[in-house]
């Protein structure tokens, strides 16, 4: 990642001083306004390692005016826990649940899950007519650096970089390569969508980031606000999509962790293909709000991404190779045979979740009953 080659349509800001993060993370805390964290977190995350290593990653992150921790399936007990976790963070820390009594009945229908926090946090935040920035991070990283989220952060927050949304991107290697979402499917499926169709502008803008699939991301909450959230594995791609409708590509940026990622890994079967549809509904949905009829043309689409994995699977054996990392070249294949059958006959994504600028004129009521989630136990 020690490169600064820019190419695609937005900014790349690599790491090539490594020793610089100490003096980003003090600019940072001098600025006004502060950054939010919100951590969008299963009641499983709570009890798994990652939680505790970020909470002590965090400790040091003067920079943070809170972190909002938003939770499903999380018991008493187990945000008790979460709460002591934080207690040497010197950011406030709340817990707002989305699944409590009252958050089942303020949110009747919404299914519970990682759109649907992450959706409530901005709704509060923007309830309560905040002047921030939010940074958005996945709770089951466990190789998180509080320097990386500090990178990110700075080049929204900081009045001479003053993007407006941000996304991290990283390597995903350890003891193998990983990413198989990434590298197996979206990037093939991106790539197959051009040969069908052409370059259309928002392709053309998906294809300018690393990692597109990455979770993590930084913008200002006047952003956050207008953005819909989808509720299922597409969030992040149909987050990119609306940046994309709502923000210049030259006020985007990418920002490089200066590590590799580590965290929870899908299993390969059944899994995996289940997120994999659940992305190519989106975006294909995505598209077709920007007059590219994907849908009718699966059969040319997966032939296509066949082709395009076909190579894709060529380059990871490539890649894998050179770095004498172990790869089964077999079980890869067998994974992109997977991928292909979801393409073949997907349904429309489903709605997205409103953006709260929208709601605010539509359903008044239901931003101001936002804080009646927050947990106070």
């Amino acid at each position: 990642m020690s490169d600064f080659a820019q190419s695609g349509l937005i900014a790349t800001l690599q790491q090539l001083n490594p020793a610089h993060g100490p003096v980003l993370e003090s600019e940072l805390a001098a600025l006004t306004p502060r950054i939010v964290l919100i951590l969008p977190c299963h009641g499983a995350d709570l009890e798994r390692p990652a939680l505790t290593h970020i909470a002590r990653e965090l400790k040091g992150a003067g920079f943070l005016e809170e972190v909002l921790l938003c939770t499903n399936h999380a018991s008493d007990s187990a945000l008790q826990r979460a709460r002591s976790l934080f207690d040497s963070v010197p950011a406030r820390l709340r817990v707002l649940q989305t699944d409590s009594p009252r958050a089942d009945t303020l949110l009747a229908g919404i299914p519970k899950g990682k759109g649907l926090n992450v959706w409530a946090g901005v709704g509060l935040l923007y309830h309560e007519k905040r002047d921030t920035f939010i940074a958005l991070q996945d709770c089951d990283v466990s190789s998180f650096r509080r320097e990386d989220l500090a990178r990110l952060c700075y080049a929204c927050a900081h009045p001479d970089l003053n993007y407006r949304f941000a996304k991290l991107y990283y390597n995903r290697a350890t003891d193998r390569l990983y990413g198989r979402v990434s590298r197996l499917f979206f990037a093939p499926l991106l790539q197959a969508l051009v040969r069908l169709f052409g370059h259309q502008p928002l392709t053309d803008f998906l294809l300018s980031f690393r990692y597109p699939l990455a979770g993590e991301c930084a913008m200002n909450l006047a952003l956050a606000a207008t953005l819909p959230f989808s509720n299922h594995w597409g969030l992040e791609t149909t987050m990119l999509c609306d940046v994309f409708r709502h923000v210049d590509p030259r006020e985007v940026a990418q920002v490089a962790s200066g590590t590799s990622y580590d965290h929870k890994h899908q299993p390969a079967a059944g899994a995996l293909e289940s997120m994999c549809a659940q992305i190519a509904n989106a975006l294909y949905s995505e598209l077709a709000a920007e007059g590219v009829a994907a849908f009718s043309a699966l059969r040319a689409l997966a032939s296509g991404y066949r082709r395009e994995a076909s190579e894709a699977l060529r380059r990871s054996a490539h890649l894998a190779r050179i770095n004498g990392l172990p790869h089964d070249s077999t079980a890869e294949h067998q994974l992109v045979q997977g991928f292909a059958a979801t393409l073949e006959s997907p349904a429309p994504a489903p709605a997205k979740l409103l953006p709260w600028s929208v709601l605010e004129k539509k359903q008044p009521s239901l931003l101001e009953e936002l804080p009646s989630l927050l947990w106070t136990g």
